[in-house]
């Protein structure tokens, strides 16, 4: 085969979700570090959860190589993270008496407008995130962990379709497996029965008929013998992608 069952994993940094956390995460030290510089527990918490929203990003996409179920799992991670965080701006407008901006908000209109123009890194946001009003600050950067929350509910819904479309990877080494046997053109020699007739003139006893196919998912079978049981000793066929497939059929 050309190509492996192992699908590419790894790109999450082409991921615009990854790229607005890493802005959200570089945003939060800044902010921390003007607002709470005393208090070391909300910093922590504060930074703690927008590394998570990063990391559970690219962790997820390194591990969908050989499980979609760990990868939709630290995606969704990922967005509860920044939900938390998102928590945390919050309060620290309504505690100040500061507006929340709403999506209609013309501030949150025109942030939405750059976000569509300009390349998602820190620079491009810098003047918003360091502003002088506090306001502003904390409001871009909630937008920002908005904007990032949904392109990861995208995300996750993209996961579970691709899912069940493609199967994880017990289904793609199945796939593999099978597609392997049926294009190969030749039976292992110990999968023919030996008998003293074996060792006579290939003209003197007809060819063995060709193997069945799996009743269960069509793939070749082979030929084995029951090992344990009242039909020890037996011959039988069985699937050839055992212990994927367990179909069996009498001689």
């Amino acid at each position: 085969m050309d190509a492996g069952f192992i699908p590419d994993n790894g790109g999450y940094r082409n991921l615009v979700s990854y790229r607005k956390t890493v802005i959200i995460y570089d945003a939060t030290v800044y902010f921390c570090k003007r607002f709470f510089r005393h208090d070391r527990r909300q910093t922590d918490q504060m930074e703690q959860a927008a590394r998570s929203g990063k990391q559970n990003i690219a962790e997820g996409s390194l591990a969908s190589a050989t499980s979609k179920q760990t990868e939709i799992h630290l995606t969704n991670v990922a967005r509860a993270s920044l939900g938390e965080l998102q928590e945390d701006y919050e309060d620290f407008l309504r505690l100040r008496k500061l507006p929340a901006w709403h999506k209609d908000y013309n501030s949150a209109l025109r942030l939405t407008e750059l976000s569509r123009r300009v390349p998602d890194v820190y620079a491009e946001y810098a003047e918003l995130i360091e502003n002088e009003s506090a306001e502003i600050s904390a409001n871009t950067i909630r937008h920002l962990i908005l904007q990032a929350c949904y392109m990861l509910n995208r995300q996750i819904k993209r996961l579970e379709q691709d899912f069940l479309q493609k199967g994880g990877i017990r289904e793609r080494m199945t796939a593999a497996r099978k597609a392997f046997i049926l294009s190969s053109s030749s039976i292992p020699s110990s999968d023919i029965p030996s008998s003293p007739s074996s060792l006579s003139s290939p003209s003197s006893h007809p060819p063995y008929p060709p193997l069945p196919l799996c009743p269960l998912c069509n793939s070749p079978m082979m030929l084995r013998t029951a090992r344990k049981g009242i039909n020890t000793g037996k011959s039988f066929y069985g699937c050839s992608i055992y212990p994927d497939c367990r179909g069996t059929m009498e001689i």
